[in-house]
């Protein structure tokens, strides 16, 4: 047994004997059986190193996640066994008890500061507001470990349940509590009955194979969904919901979930629930959405140069070129098999920086040293875009430091001993700068976050994301995907058995498309203002039809003793007949209508949609529309007095016009009888 799940079931006995000699002291267990967690007891994996509990109901949402505001963790990445007690929460809440939330454990940030000797407390720049208290050692078993754990529970929990109950009682609104002993028993329970059906199941341990035990773990140990592709693009008419479906879509993909899990969840819950969660997956990075236009370019969706603006010293403005990355590289940086979780668990280059500054402004001189121990360079002060100006000892020469040039170097750089020629090894990252100047900025922060050991901690980022790409047709895409063409395919993934790498034209640096990143694509049929898909493209996609759907309960209401499929279904065979099924009206425009609301479909998106298809003809509009909706105009003539030959066939040519029925309800219910016929 790996010592991942020895080490699980140990603090489980141990925390479920806490529980059988005191009632009141209740625990979270893991309730959903994800796929490969189906044996853990708690939140998290096996890859992931590290697993959590609670010990209070509150419920939260932050970006990606709709977990914990209070985690006892215990840690594995480090090759040692570490635990804390974290405190995390957006800084950008949502909602009513997400924003008290926030307020409660802000309350607490003092206390546990002042009460714990080992705290971390995250950034102010962060979008998280993140601490915790810290075992000080580093464990090798539970027996070591458990005695310092038993002191921390017993001394943190007290604590903020006496804050809990201060907090509810100001903020009558918030919901957070205890577990209670009931909530316990169906916990263990439920958990016991999960353990038990996967237990005996061979599949689970078959899949995961024999591991040599030098052997790399490959990304694709990720298990990607067979019945999810890679890349699909839904394609239909206009408002036949295939933007819509992109939430659903990207929902399952993340969570797991099936098609008709997410309908029950908006059935039961409505759909605001979903595009929250959604959102907060944007939020976190893990799903990109982006609309392609004829302006897109490969320097827009992959990398390219672009220019910046430099602050210098006394205001004066410079303008430089850096290689930027674009829409597609982030998210693939991003899902690639490693990540940094250093604002949650770890100090970052801003705390670092942070201090520096803190430094400058709590002492009258602040010298940083130099790669000559003569002289340093004294921290000024800031700039008004928080740049740092330092001068030399005597004051005789200003320099400025950027602090997105140093932070750009600081992830390039993190060991100085190892650069043997400063001046073109920097320039090389952020372009022509006073090295000597940076190199002295850069030697404190790395020195900073060595001594506080924390600055980088990686767990693996197995979980999907996904890129949502809006009217894809609508760019040229061979000049935007570029080398992509070929890097999306399943098998050319990174990980899979025939996985490539290409050298990116300005970073010159490798570049794969990992296998956790999927793409979905949405596109107009009724769209030809574009040249079709790519012919290379369209291969390497799965395409699904989103047709209008006429048996939705919706469209199943009647308006003026019509259904409203019905009606769609009328006027769409009719278009159908003129042009094609491509240039069909989609349900979307019939969806939540009443005998109000209906007459503006019309007059707002449908007849306006109809003109477009028939480029103005108004005539072809009346053989789907009707008499109540379409009127022939008088042949008298319309022409000036002129003598011109052709003016009689002119005089001769059919007119229509759309009659507005908009503030009419019986003219309208007469003419939707007139098209219904």
């Amino acid at each position: 047994m790996s010592l991942y799940k020895d080490l699980q079931i140990k603090v489980y006995d141990w925390l479920k004997a806490k529980h059988d000699r005191d009632q009141n002291f209740t625990f979270s267990l893991r309730q959903k059986a994800n796929k490969g967690a189906e044996l853990n007891y708690f939140i998290g994996t096996e890859k992931s190193k590290y697993f959590s509990t609670t010990f209070w109901f509150i419920p939260v949402a932050y970006p990606g996640s709709s977990g914990d505001l209070i985690n006892l963790v215990i840690d594995l990445r480090k090759k040692k066994i570490e635990f804390f007690v974290q405190f995390n929460q957006t800084k950008t809440p949502h909602d009513k008890q997400n924003r008290l939330a926030l307020e409660f454990i802000r309350s607490l940030k003092e206390k546990v500061k002042s009460d714990f000797d080992n705290v971390y407390v995250g950034s102010d720049k962060n979008k998280m507001e993140f601490f915790g208290a810290y075992s000080t050692p580093k464990y090798s078993d539970f027996e070591e470990m458990k005695d310092d754990l038993e002191n921390m529970i017993n001394k943190i929990i007290p604590m903020i349940d006496e804050q809990l109950a201060l907090f509810k009682s100001n903020n009558p609104d918030f919901i957070g509590d205890k577990f209670s002993k009931e909530d316990q028993k169906k916990m263990i329970s439920k958990m016991h009955d999960r353990i038990e059906k996967y237990s005996d199941q061979k599949y689970i341990e078959k899949s995961k194979g024999e591991k040599k035990e030098d052997e790399e773990e490959l990304f694709v140990d990720f298990i990607i969904n067979p019945n999810i592709p890679l890349n699909q693009i839904l394609y239909g008419p206009p408002g036949t919901g295939k933007t819509y479906n992109t939430i659903n879509k990207s929902l399952a993909i993340i969570e797991g979930k099936t098609d008709e899990d997410l309908s029950d969840e908006e059935l039961n819950e409505g759909r605001i629930t979903l595009h929250n969660r959604f959102k907060d997956y944007v939020v976190d990075g893990r799903i990109v959405f982006t609309t392609f236009h004829q302006s897109m370019s490969y320097e827009d969706f992959i990398e390219g140069i672009k220019p910046e603006i430099e602050d210098g010293i006394d205001g004066s403005r410079t303008v430089i070129y850096n290689v930027h990355e674009g829409i597609f590289k982030k998210i693939a940086e991003n899902c690639k098999n490693e990540h940094t979780v250093s604002d949650n668990y770890g100090f970052t280059f801003e705390d670092a920086w942070e201090s520096l500054i803190t430094k400058s402004e709590t002492n009258d001189k602040f010298f940083l040293n130099t790669l000559s121990s003569k002289e340093g360079f004294l921290v000024k002060d800031l700039t008004e875009n928080g740049n740092l100006r330092l001068t030399n000892n005597l004051g005789e020469k200003e320099y400025v430091v950027s602090f997105n040039r140093m932070k750009k170097l600081q992830e390039k750089i993190q060991n100085l001993t190892v650069v043997k020629n400063i001046d073109k090894e920097f320039r090389e990252v952020i372009g022509g700068m006073n090295s000597t100047a940076y190199w002295s900025v850069l030697n404190y922060i790395n020195n900073w976050l060595k001594n506080n050991h924390t600055n980088k901690q990686y767990i693996p980022s197995n979980q999907p994301c996904v890129l949502i790409i809006d009217e894809i047709n609508r760019g040229n895409v061979s000049q935007i995907f570029g080398e992509l063409i070929t890097l999306i395919e399943e098998d050319k993934r990174i990980g899979m058995p025939e996985e490539l790498e290409i050298i990116l034209p300005y970073s010159k640096k490798p570049f794969g498309v990992p296998s956790n990143l999927y793409i979905i694509g949405t596109m107009n049929t009724a769209d030809r203002s574009v040249e079709a898909l790519d012919s290379a493209l369209r291969r390497r996609f799965v395409f699904e039809e989103m047709p209008p759907l006429y048996h939705l309960e919706d469209l199943q209401d009647e308006v003026y003793g019509f259904k409203l499929s019905d009606i769609l279904k009328r006027i769409n065979l009719r278009i159908e007949k003129l042009l094609d099924s491509d240039h069909s009206i989609g349900h979307a425009y019939f969806l939540h209508k009443d005998e109000n609301s209906i007459i503006k479909s019309f007059y707002k998106n449908i007849i306006p949609l109809l003109k477009e298809y028939f480029f103005g003809d108004h005539g072809k509009i009346g053989l789907v529309l009707g008499n109540g909706f379409v009127q022939k105009t008088e042949n008298d003539s319309v022409f000036a007095d002129f003598e011109y030959d052709g003016k009689d066939q002119y005089d001769e040519k059919e007119s229509y016009t759309i009659i507005d029925h908009s503030d009419n309800k019986n003219a309208f219910e007469i003419a939707l009888s007139e098209l219904m016929k």
